[in-house]
């Protein structure tokens, strides 16, 4: 069964020909151009991805792409910006995105990022049940929960992948190299500091004290870990 990827996306030069050549790869697509279009069609498709612009006619991308997250968090969202700046795409990722592409892109470029990220999200997926456990924190990788203590816990894929490469391996110290490789991919080519926004997210809803971790621990100069 192919995989449904929807495109919301006001460019209708742009969008409809990257539709077009999805299809022809074998990707089932679905377009919608505004963000209210975008939302109606994502609850009806239920796509495996989303490739979504930043500024829409009637909504910021990024207001919808909260949106989405506050309805669940497992189908991985591409964001389309014509954005550069560090602050804009910081905030995307923050909102939960799992890729952004800036425009102008290749058509190649954009393949790329598709594959890679549909491919780490069907790993999630298919990967073998079993229940971790470190302190007050359990994780299901069965049924990807996550709870800690009896409260539990809403992650965005890429903050959970973060998660479960520690709570595999507690008090490794993990670079920001190596955990761009295992959660985004060896083909990623964007900023490290991708890194620091999903620890510091993830510290939000771990750590009593964000400012003063002891969950998530910096080690300055090599890294991070799960407790010390």
């Amino acid at each position: 069964m192919a995989n449904k990827i929807l495109l919301i996306d006001d460019e209708v030069n742009l969008i409809d020909p990257v539709a077009y050549n999805l299809k022809q790869k074998g990707y089932d697509t679905v377009t919608a151009y505004d963000g209210k279009t975008g939302i109606e069609a994502f609850r009806r498709e239920q796509p495996e991805l989303v490739l979504l612009d930043w500024t829409l006619p009637d909504a910021q991308g990024v207001e919808l792409l909260k949106l989405i997250r506050a309805e669940q968090d497992f189908t991985p969202v591409i964001m389309l910006t014509g954005r550069t700046a560090k602050e804009d795409i910081i905030e995307g990722l923050t909102a939960g995105a799992d890729d952004y592409v800036t425009k102008p892109f290749t058509w190649e470029e954009l393949l790329a990022r598709i594959s890679s990220v549909l491919r780490r999200a069907q790993q999630v997926t298919q990967a073998p049940g079993k229940r971790l456990r470190f302190g007050d924190i359990i994780m299901d990788t069965a049924s990807h929960r996550v709870w800690l203590a009896d409260k539990e816990l809403s992650l965005s894929p890429r903050e959970y992948a973060l998660l479960e490469i520690f709570m595999n391996n507690p008090r490794r110290v993990y670079s920001r190299d190596d955990l761009i490789e295992r959660v985004w991919g060896l083909d990623y080519d964007g900023d490290t500091k991708t890194v620091d926004v999903h620890i510091c997210w993830l510290r939000q809803k771990l750590e009593e004290d964000p400012a003063r971790p002891k969950i998530l621990q910096t080690v300055r100069g090599f890294g991070y870990r799960l407790g010390g």
